[in-house]
């Protein structure tokens, strides 16, 4: 049950991908860089809202939250897919985005909580892994709702899913302890990131249509930064921070952050240009490696550590872009991308479940929620990223080359070069497994329930 709700928010995440063009037709007069905030102003909102809504999730109830976070979630759905224009639509992503961090973690709580600490990484690959398939299902969703009816379908779907699941889910999962004596996290902080995400994010998207040496490029950049520098002084001095600095000196948690933050960027690329039947269709072997993979990857991570597979993994997704840059044009589009689906959907089965059971192996139970805040946080702004950049290298024309479609594939590929790069970094082995076990009165007998 918690891994439905994760399947759906991740659903939502992916399945623009595939609406861009209809979108696009349907506001033409907006331009690409401002539709493309589609994509990424629900990653931001929902990168930023994460740790102060894992927080409210601890003091309020994990379920409460869960449900509650659902409910907001279904709302921004139904504006969605009525908005009749592009501001609307970007606020309908924006409530979705607040709804999805409110969810996300109070799900993954709330199993956790279920689960003995020894089984942690298994049952944290299996959460993890029920949103890596909605993410590679979501192009091939969003694709035939739009060929089969309308674009404002792929969000309106999302309401009947809540509402299951808001029905379903007292019944199966239990309550955490609240704590209302917790003070929220500092919202000063909370600003700082969500701005200064955003002001990188507007001048990558605009480099294309600005120019990179356009003082409103530049100055985006310089004003992102210096926002997200602040927002980094401000969490060491205040008491309550939005991002405790301490769990950054955790090498393992590190690390993962900074591989999650670059093999997001990789697979968060946009893919305009693409048929939507030959996008979905392209989409299904991945998800389908993906499946198969997610229910093993958290024993061979007790068995060898996470490094080795990790490495493999972000390897075998850079390799698969690298060569479709290299083979993939319209003829023969299908015949040659099966083949490189499968080995990019054994990249991400082995890299999304490993990296947020990576996260937070080791860790004691009081920084299960931060930490895995943070690493959700991180891919979230690297998918922000990896979708704003994109959209720098298309550039603003209507259809734009094959060659940058190619450059846009070889970006991807990059990007998980660096963290099959960096995952050597990670500690090795599995010797520092968690020792802290999850206190039996919270052990609920309906663990499998709460997986599924």
């Amino acid at each position: 049950m918690t891994a439905a709700g994760a399947l759906l928010v991740s659903l939502d995440v992916s399945v623009a991908n595939a609406l861009m063009p209809a979108i696009g037709a349907d506001f033409q007069g907006d331009g690409r860089a401002a539709v493309s905030w589609v994509i990424t102003a629900y990653a931001i909102v929902f990168a930023a809202t994460l740790v102060p809504a894992g927080r409210v999730a601890d003091r309020a109830g994990r379920r409460r939250t869960y449900l509650g976070g659902l409910a907001v979630f279904g709302l921004g759905s139904v504006v969605c897919g009525v908005a009749p224009t592009l501001g609307v639509l970007l606020a309908g992503r924006v409530v979705q985005g607040v709804g999805a961090a409110a969810a996300s973690p109070a799900s993954l709580g709330l199993l956790l909580a279920a689960t003995d600490a020894r089984d942690r990484a298994t049952y944290t690959a299996r959460w993890t892994g029920a949103a890596a398939v909605g993410m590679t299902l979501g192009p091939f969703v969003g694709g035939a709702l739009t060929t089969l009816g309308d674009w404002r379908w792929a969000f309106l779907v999302n309401v009947p899913l809540v509402v299951a699941i808001a029905v379903a889910a007292p019944r199966v999962l239990p309550e955490t302890p609240r704590h209302p004596g917790r003070r929220l996290p500092d919202p000063l902080g909370a600003v700082l990131l969500t701005l200064g995400a955003a002001a990188l994010t507007l001048g990558v998207s605009q480099a294309a249509d600005w120019g990179v040496l356009d003082t409103r490029t530049s100055g985006s950049a310089v004003a992102g930064g210096a926002l997200l520098l602040l927002f980094v002084r401000r969490s060491r001095h205040v008491a309550e921070p939005l991002l405790d600095l301490g769990l950054l000196r955790r090498r393992r948690v590190a690390v993962a952050a900074a591989m999650t933050f670059l093999y997001a960027a990789g697979l968060f690329v946009d893919r305009w240009g693409l048929d939507l039947v030959q996008a979905g269709s392209a989409i299904v072997p991945m998800g389908l490696v993906v499946v198969l993979l997610t229910t093993r990857v958290g024993r061979l991570a007790d068995l060898v550590g996470y490094r080795s597979p990790l490495a493999a993994g972000a390897s075998l997704m850079a390799a698969g872009l690298a060569l479709s840059a290299a083979t993939l044009a319209g003829d023969h589009f299908a015949a040659r991308w099966l083949a490189l689906a499968v080995v990019i959907g054994l990249g991400v089965g082995l890299c999304y479940p490993l990296l947020a059971a990576a996260a937070v192996h080791g860790l004691p139970s009081a920084d299960l929620a931060a930490a895995s805040a943070l690493n959700q946080s991180a891919r979230q702004l690297g998918a922000a990223l990896g979708a704003a950049t994109a959209v720098g290298v298309l550039g603003s024309a209507a259809v734009p080359s094959l060659g940058r479609y190619h450059a846009v594939w070889l970006l991807a590929a990059g990007f998980c070069a660096l963290a099959a790069t960096v995952a050597a970094l990670l500690p090795e082995g599995s010797s520092d497994l968690v020792r802290d076990p999850v206190p039996s009165p919270t052990h609920h007998p309906r663990n499998e329930e709460c997986s599924a």
